[in-house]
């Protein structure tokens, strides 16, 4: 019986056939640059801490944070822009850099990931925040759409109560909510208290990650830069309108005792926070350095 051509040829360019890995990156770009992702169904579902991992073995590489390739940068454009669960993952800075510095389709496939989820949800939060429900609905967003976001905000935003939650977890003792409160536009460590006082973090957290969107965009080719920025449009109009309200820390507080103990280079294994690309496929961390 003779083979049909097709089926012979098939047979031989079968097993090159198979997507490589930066393919599958490439894919995971292009579908984040139009408006209606289309994701590949063999990419699990984010359903644990553990995904990740998950996610980048199905891609056809290992993920990693510390050091973080193009099938890392990939992962976390999934979890972000599929799944929105950005608080899974750890290392904010690394990942705020790389949206900074780094080049390549999965750092293309990051920041067009964070910048839709934010985009999406911009405009529902561009307005003074001053009730208990407005705040979780923020904290929330951003637990959702910046990779690496403490996992502070996610409980907040599930509706958890200030009081039950462990110290260690609680806006007012978390470590990562402290380090967001430091950043360069918020108000600083020993501010407020309670649920408001998360919110003041991850409004910090919000406009680092949209600082780091916009010079992010200079590393990008025309195609992709042009729908990154169409994102960032949306959220330079809406950010100046997010206004949570001030909230005094309490008398004798003691937030000021604890800033040597908060202020630790968080999610920076090896202390390292500083990406730079090299021009292939990784990012290097190679000390320190902030962002």
């Amino acid at each position: 019986m003779r083979v049909g051509w097709w089926v012979a040829v098939a047979m031989l360019m079968g097993p090159a056939c198979k997507r490589a890995p930066m393919d599958r990156v490439e894919e995971i770009r292009d579908q984040l640059a139009g408006d209606s992702p289309r994701w590949d169904g063999k990419l699990p579902a984010c359903a644990a801490a553990s995904c990740a991992n998950d996610i980048a073995a199905a891609i056809g590489g290992a993920f990693d944070d510390k050091k973080p390739d193009q099938i890392s940068a990939a992962v976390v454009a999934v979890i972000v822009g599929r799944d929105v669960k950005g608080s899974v993952l750890g290392s904010p800075d690394v990942w705020l850099t790389a949206m900074r510095k780094a080049k390549g389709p999965g750092a293309d496939a990051m920041r067009l990931a964070v910048a839709r989820e934010m985009s999406l949800v911009a405009d529902k939060h561009a307005h003074a925040i001053d009730t208990d429900a407005d705040a979780r609905a923020f904290v929330a967003s951003i637990a959702g759409a910046i990779p690496g976001a403490c996992k502070t905000y996610a409980s907040l935003g599930a509706g958890d109560k200030v009081d039950a939650m462990p110290p260690a977890d609680s806006p007012d003792h978390s470590a990562c909510v402290q380090h967001d409160l430091s950043r360069r536009d918020g108000p600083g460590p020993t501010y407020g208290e309670g649920l408001f006082r998360g919110v003041a973090g991850g409004l910090a957290l919000w406009k680092d990650a949209l600082a780091a969107l916009h010079e992010g965009s200079g590393q990008m080719d025309a195609k992709y830069k042009h729908a990154l920025d169409l994102r960032i449009a949306i959220l330079d109009a809406a950010t100046p309108k997010i206004v949570p309200k001030s909230v005094a820390a309490p008398i004798g507080n003691t937030w000021g005792q604890m800033i040597d103990e908060h202020n630790t280079k968080l999610g920076a294994p090896d202390g390292g926070t500083r990406v730079i690309p090299d021009g292939g496929t990784r990012f290097v961390i190679p000390d320190g350095g902030k962002p």
